[in-house]
Formats: C-alpha cells, sequence, structure tokens
C-alpha cells in the first residue's frame, strides 16, 4: 500500500511566491495572520492527512458504505478518523470568527482540501458540503437559525448536503416537483425525494443538515418556481439540542465505480407527512441563493481533480524510480547493459512531465481563484469596490474552468499514472487503478462539465457586457506585452499571446452569433471553447510562475558562480532549489510547446461552422 506523499515545495510556492498570500495581512480581514499562520496550517494538514486520512482510504474503498434497515454504516476506519477530524476542528478553519470559526483565508482552505481529498476522496466528502451550508446559513440565514444550526456544522458533530436533483429531473433542476407547504409556525412541510445525495446519511455524525430545493403551492414552473429551504434530519432544539426525527429517511445508496466509502444517498422527504424545514432568504430565491453553495462547491470539485492529479503524478513518480525494467536507450542493442529504473525511459519521461506540469498548472489556477475570492471579501470590506467587483468577476468566470477543466485533466493525469505503471497500474497493489475510479465522477456531479461549459458560454462569458472576459484578456495580453522579450520565457509567452488572441477572436465570433440569435452553434462548442480556455488560463498561470522560478534560478547560479551551460546542470541535478525551479520552467515550456497550440486547433474546429452533431438523426 502506497504511504500519501504531497508537493509541499510546490504548495508553498504556489502561496508565497506567486500568489504572496502572506501581503492579505494588509487588509483589515486577514490581519491576525502571516506567513507562519498559513505555513503552519499547511505542515499540520498535510500530517492529519498522511497519518489518519489516508490508512482509511483502502478500507473505504473495499468495504465502502453500507445499507441495511435504513440505516447507513462506514467503516470502522472511517468512524475512528473522523472522532479525530472532529476534535481537531478542521471544519472550521475558514469560517467566519463570529459563528465559531478561525476565519482563515480561503485559499488556505484549498490547499486543507487538497490534501484531504488527496489522502482519502470519500472521506473528505463525509462532510465536504458542511461548509457550503455554513456559508448559506452564514449569508441568508436568521441570527436565530444560525445560532440553532451553525455550531453542530461548525464543530462536525453534524454534517451538510446539498439536495437538488430527482428522479426523471438528472441536472434539469427546474423538473423538480419536490413540495414545499407553509404552515402556521412559520415553518415549511417539505414532501419530496431526492437522488444522489453525497454524504446524505452515515454513523459519522449525529445529525444531517440538508439544504433543499422544493417547490412552493402555485410557484412557477422551472427553476423560478424554486425555494431553498435547511431541513435536518432530527429537528433541533432552541438551545441546539436534538430534538425528534423530522421524517428525513435514506431510501437505498447507490453502488458506484469509485468513492466507494461515500454514501450517495436516494433520500424521502415527509414520506409520512412530518418533514419541516426553514426557509432561506425569500420564496422563490431558491436558485440564486444556491448558486452561492454550488459555485464553492464547483470549486472544491477541482480541487478534487486537483488533488488526485497530484496523488497520481507522486505515485507514478515513486513507482518509475524504483521500478528497474528495460536498457538505456543509448545502449539497447547490447544483450549486457545494465537494466535502469523506466524514469530514464523517454516515454514515461514525457507522462510523468504531462502529469507534473498540468498539476502545477491546475494548482496555481485553483488556488488563484480562491485567492481572488479572499481578496474580493478583503476589498469589499476595506470599501474598495472597484477592485472588489473586479476579482469577484473573475472568480464567477473561472468558476465553471475550474470545475470543469479542473475535473476533467484531473482525471486524464490520473488515467496516465495507471499507464506508467503498466499493468501494475491495473491492479489494486497500487493505488493508482483507485485514483481513476475515484476522480471519474468528478465531471458529472455539481453540474455535469457541458453545463459548466454553457455556463461560461451562456452567462459568464456576457457578464456585464463581456467586461469581464475582456479586462481579463486584457490583463493576459498585459502580461504578454511584458514578457515576450524574456530571454528564458519569451518565446513561450508569444505563444501564450498567439492563445490569448485565439480567445478572443472566438469571443467575438461567439457574441456575433448570439447577436444573430444563433444561440445552438456557441452550445454545440461551448465545451471545446472552455478546453481553448483552460489551457490558456493554465498556461498563463504556468508562466507567471516560470518567470518567478527564473529570477530565483539566476540568483543561485550566481552565488555558486555557474556560467557554463554545464555548471548550471549539475546544479539542477545536485541542488534541490535549483531543481526545483528549473523544474518549474521545464514545466512551463512542456505545457506550452505540447499543450497550448491545441488551443489552435480547437479553435479551427470551431471556425469550421461543421453543424453535423447538430443535424444527425441518430
Amino acid at each position: 500500500m502506497a504511504t500519501f506523499a504531497a508537493d509541499l515545495r510546490d504548495i508553498r510556492f504556489v502561496l508565497f511566491e506567486l500568489l504572496k498570500t502572506d501581503e492579505l495581512k494588509k487588509f483589515e480581514l486577514f490581519k491576525d495572520f502571516g506567513r507562519d499562520d498559513y505555513d503552519a496550517f499547511l505542515t499540520e494538514a498535510f500530517r492529519f492527512a498522511r497519518d489518519v486520512v489516508a490508512p482509511v482510504n483502502e478500507p473505504g474503498d473495499r468495504i465502502g458504505a453500507q445499507f441495511k434497515d435504513g440505516v447507513v454504516t462506514l467503516p470502522e476506519e472511517f468512524v475512528a478518523a473522523y472522532k479525530r477530524f472532529k476534535d481537531a476542528g478542521w471544519v472550521g478553519a475558514v469560517q467566519a470568527p463570529e459563528i465559531g470559526g478561525q476565519g482563515l483565508p480561503w485559499v488556505i482552505g484549498q490547499v486543507i482540501h487538497e490534501m484531504f481529498i488527496g489522502a482519502s476522496v470519500a472521506f473528505s466528502l463525509s462532510c465536504g458540503l458542511s461548509e457550503g451550508v455554513i456559508s448559506l446559513l452564514q449569508d441568508f440565514g436568521s441570527e436565530e437559525l444560525k445560532a440553532r444550526l451553525a455550531p453542530g456544522l461548525i464543530e462536525a458533530k453534524w454534517s451538510g448536503t446539498m439536495c437538488l436533483t430527482e428522479a426523471g429531473a438528472g441536472s434539469d433542476v427546474g423538473a423538480s416537483k419536490t413540495t414545499a407547504t407553509k404552515l402556521p409556525s412559520g415553518m415549511y412541510s417539505i414532501q419530496g425525494t431526492k437522488i444522489f445525495i453525497t454524504g446524505g446519511d452515515s454513523n459519522l455524525t449525529e445529525n444531517v443538515i440538508h439544504a433543499v430545493l422544493a417547490r412552493t403551492p402555485d410557484a412557477p414552473p422551472g427553476t423560478k418556481g424554486l425555494s431553498l429551504f435547511i431541513v435536518p434530519k432530527h429537528r433541533v432544539n432552541d438551545d441546539g439540542t436534538l430534538g425528534e426525527f423530522n421524517d428525513v429517511k435514506v431510501g437505498r445508496i447507490e453502488h458506484k465505480m469509485g468513492i466507494k466509502g461515500s454514501p450517495t444517498c436516494v433520500i424521502p422527504f415527509g414520506e409520512d407527512g412530518k418533514c419541516e424545514g426553514y426557509l432561506l432568504g425569500q420564496e422563490l430565491e431558491g436558485m440564486k441563493i444556491m448558486f452561492h453553495m454550488m459555485n464553492e462547491a464547483r470549486i472544491m470539485v477541482g480541487v478534487q481533480g486537483l488533488a488526485l492529479a497530484a496523488a497520481a503524478y507522486q505515485t507514478s513518480l515513486q513507482y518509475a524510480r524504483d521500478r528497474v525494467q528495460g536498457t538505456d536507450l543509448k545502449s539497447m542493442k547490447d544483450p549486457k547493459a545494465p537494466k535502469v529504473a523506466i524514469i530514464r525511459h523517454a516515454d514515461v519521461k514525457r507522462m510523468l512531465l504531462w502529469q507534473k506540469s498540468v498539476t502545477e498548472g491546475l494548482r496555481a489556477m485553483l488556488y488563484a481563484a480562491a485567492y481572488y475570492a479572499d481578496l474580493a471579501r478583503a476589498c469589499k470590506k476595506a470599501g474598495d469596490t472597484e477592485n472588489a467587483d473586479k476579482y469577484s468577476g473573475w472568480v464567477e468566470l473561472l468558476t465553471p474552468v475550474c470545475k470543469a477543466y479542473g475535473s476533467d485533466m484531473g482525471t486524464k493525469s490520473c488515467d496516465l499514472a495507471v499507464q506508467v505503471l503498466g499493468g501494475y497500474g491495473y491492479c489494486q497493489e497500487y493505488p493508482a487503478e483507485q485514483y481513476l475510479r475515484d476522480a471519474r465522477i468528478a465531471g458529472i456531479y455539481e453540474g455535469a462539465n457541458g453545463i459548466q461549459a454553457m455556463d461560461l458560454v451562456g452567462r459568464k462569458m456576457g457578464m456585464k457586457g463581456g467586461a469581464v472576459m475582456m479586462g481579463f484578456l486584457k490583463e493576459l495580453a498585459g502580461f504578454c506585452a511584458r514578457y515576450k522579450a524574456h530571454p528564458t520565457i519569451g518565446k513561450l509567452v508569444q505563444k501564450l499571446e498567439e492563445a490569448s488572441r485565439e480567445m478572443g477572436a472566438l469571443v467575438m465570433k461567439f457574441g456575433g452569433l448570439a447577436a444573430q440569435g444563433d444561440i445552438e452553434y456557441p452550445v454545440l462548442y461551448a465545451y471545446t471553447f472552455l478546453e481553448c480556455f483552460g489551457d490558456t488560463v493554465t498556461a498563463w498561470f504556468l508562466l507567471q510562475e516560470a518567470f518567478e522560478a527564473d529570477v530565483q534560478l539566476q540568483k543561485i547560479y550566481k552565488d555558486n558562480a555557474a556560467t557554463a551551460l554545464g555548471q548550471k546542470k549539475k546544479l539542477h541535478e545536485e541542488n534541490p532549489e535549483a531543481k526545483f525551479y528549473h523544474g518549474k520552467i521545464m514545466s512551463a515550456q512542456f505545457f506550452c510547446n505540447t499543450i497550448l497550440p491545441q488551443v489552435k486547433s480547437r479553435s479551427e474546429t470551431i471556425r469550421t461552422g461543421d453543424r453535423s452533431a447538430i443535424e444527425v438523426e441518430f
């Protein structure tokens, strides 16, 4: 059984050298935190992930969630690990201090998520949506409701879920039929069945707090007719203690390809007519409010792709170092030539560098999206509405990319890990096959990736008349203008500039089609557009990293009087920091030369005008 490993050096690089996260202390919102605090959380999160979470990953997969006589149970290893998780207070890390949280920046929350998800996706999902429910309570709940429900969630005595879809509705949330009828008490009677509910019930927590979309009497059809309700499994008394059962049952759990230790439940609400829920916000505001939770969840799903890509890369890297097979290419005709580790073989190195560059690019993009959210909140609190709007717009724009591109590239990286391990990658003896199975769901839930693409093209691209998208591309163009003559990364930046221009042209093309009333064609190629945008944004972050790395690498060369190519190469081999910074430049070079050019080919695909997928009859 492989042990959990994480690239702490790269995580620190992104946090402190690329994003300069410690500079958040200049804002009132984060004035109590500095680099030492963030580093301490990073170190402890890794230790906890390695020592507590990772050991439950295999039993979670082999034993999985069990369902008998209406009761959901998880392996005893999960129960023991969850008690330690609860006692350590991890759920409250990024929650507001006024409701009992520690108030850490959201970007640090993504670091914690990467660690725990990489160690065990299923375990992390046991309370993965609790943070979203807490945020809903914080933003839309009354003071009384927050006081009643938030402490149990923050202390992880209770867990939270998001209940959207129903049988026959799937991703068409507006087709939901669950009803909510107002009672004389001001509460609502909830009746209906929700499916595919992650962490819907288990023996880990005393109570489950469900966020449920339902339709009030005489509500209009579609999503406009939905309202959002907080529905506990057990009612909660005024003093926060548990009351009577709230008629929230489990009908069954799903038997899945992966994340088997995460109970995915079918939940009938109010089968006996005794289920009551609290309205959040106003009636008919359900989807608008739910999007606050969904957007947080979508970025976390992107982090799931990153976390598994990172774990799979560490597994395949270690295997490639240890596995001896074949001879060096230059000696392949010599039958007496010594066997070498497969990391010496060019094709294996290609696969490893693909994993490395994609993992590092995803980490930078996902952490940056969370950092922009922190900046938006901090600027808003400081009264800087201009920058608050700028950064919140970027978060909105990047959210579907983080979710869809992050999950799909994460799955591809896990697939490559299986390939690196060869036959063993396909066997349960190593964790690569589980990483791949666990990763696959991320492209489906929290809004399938095709829906994310339609959101990007249909809504996010047109925000504020297209100003958000064009402002983001302008920022990217400014980077290209500054660095396209740079001696180390200049030629790569020129490739990014070409991709950026392609993106601008595609935005104009889609905008023109929409103006002509043709929305079908942009929707047809929405995912292709998202892939182009994902490649471009990832390349931008990798090149930002490469620039920072080059600055440090030049200092190392100077300090070691390394001027000749051979001297520099020796440093790359022997000096850990030189190896790291040189590796960052190689990641950017590989991505920009082998993955980024696909923007041009995909752009050509979009420009063909081909409508065969629309016109075909199956």
